[in-house]
Order: C-alpha cells, then sequence, then structure tokens
C-alpha cells in the first residue's frame, strides 16, 4: 500500500537542517508540497542549507498544484494550502508542527504528525538514534516544550533503544 503524505515547511525545514530529510523516504513513498510550501522553503530568510537542499530536491518529494486555493483564517498561506492539498489528494496525513494548523488539520479528520513524531517513527524503524537526532534539534530555532522531547526520550527507552 502506497503512503503519500502532504508537508507543510516545518518539518522539512528542520529535518533539512539537523540532516534527517531523508529519513521520509524510510516512512513514506511520497511527501507533496504545495507551491506556498515550495516558496517558504526558497524564501530569502531561509537557512542556506535548506535552500540548496530545495534546489536539487529527492524524486519522492513533489510540488503539487492546488486545484482551488482558499484562505483559512488564523493560518499561514503554506498551512492552509497543506491542508487543502491533503484533502484533495487524499493523503495519509499532514507533516506539520504549528499548532492552529494541527487543530484545524484535525478538524478536517487529518492525521497530524510534527518534527519530533517523525523522529519517533524513524527511530522505531531504526532509522535513527532518536537521542542524537533530538540532541541537533536545540542547535536550530525549533521551539518544542522539554517535556514533549522527555517524553519521547521515555517512550524510546522503553523501546530498548539507547
Amino acid at each position: 500500500m502506497s503512503s503519500i503524505v502532504v508537508a507543510d515547511a516545518s518539518p522539512l525545514h528542520y529535518l533539512i537542517l539537523i540532516d534527517g530529510a531523508d529519513i521520509l523516504t524510510g516512512l513514506f513513498d511520497r511527501v507533496l508540497i504545495p507551491g506556498a510550501v515550495r516558496d517558504e522553503l526558497l524564501h530569502f530568510n531561509t537557512p542556506q542549507k535548506v535552500k540548496d537542499w530545495m534546489a536539487a530536491p529527492r524524486n519522492w518529494l513533489q510540488v503539487e498544484r492546488l486545484l482551488s486555493p482558499q484562505s483559512i483564517v488564523g493560518l499561514h498561506r503554506g498551512e492552509a494550502e497543506a491542508l487543502q492539498l491533503a484533502l484533495q489528494t487524499g493523503a495519509a496525513g499532514v507533516l506539520m508542527d504549528d499548532m492552529d494548523g494541527r487543530a484545524e488539520a484535525r478538524k478536517l479528520g487529518l492525521i497530524v504528525i510534527g518534527t519530533v513524531g517523525l523522529l519517533e517513527r524513524a527511530a522505531e524503524k531504526e532509522l535513527i538514534q532518536l537521542p542524537a537526532a533530538l540532541a541537533k534539534l536545540p542547535k536550530t530555532n525549533f521551539f518544542v516544550a522539554e517535556e514533549l522531547l522527555a517524553a519521547a526520550l521515555a517512550r524510546d527507552r522503553q523501546r530498548g533503544k539507547p
């Protein structure tokens, strides 16, 4: 069974910064992004490492056109387009960190996975060592509650990973 997800900018941005974007190939067959997300990842304020990665995207990442883009009150354009693309394509879920976007996704009946959740799934499949991956996040401007990281590490230890 094919698994296709739609990504907002944040998970891709941070996975690229910590050299973890390729875990997505071990988790999903394809990752779709709308044009607004591509534009965010190429924005002049985006770290050069992310822009360089986006200049030569992997074959599993595809930019898809929305049939009828609409704004969603309270969400940035990229988040709104990601949610609409997930609905339009029947994607298995949406990769998103923004709390308002995650809440809207759940209202729409979409499965939501954030950056930490992606790293946990990758660790479950033995694609990465979770402690090492999580240790890289604070070196970026990624914001996450310490309790969330501690809980992820505790679950990882329960699975028997170092």
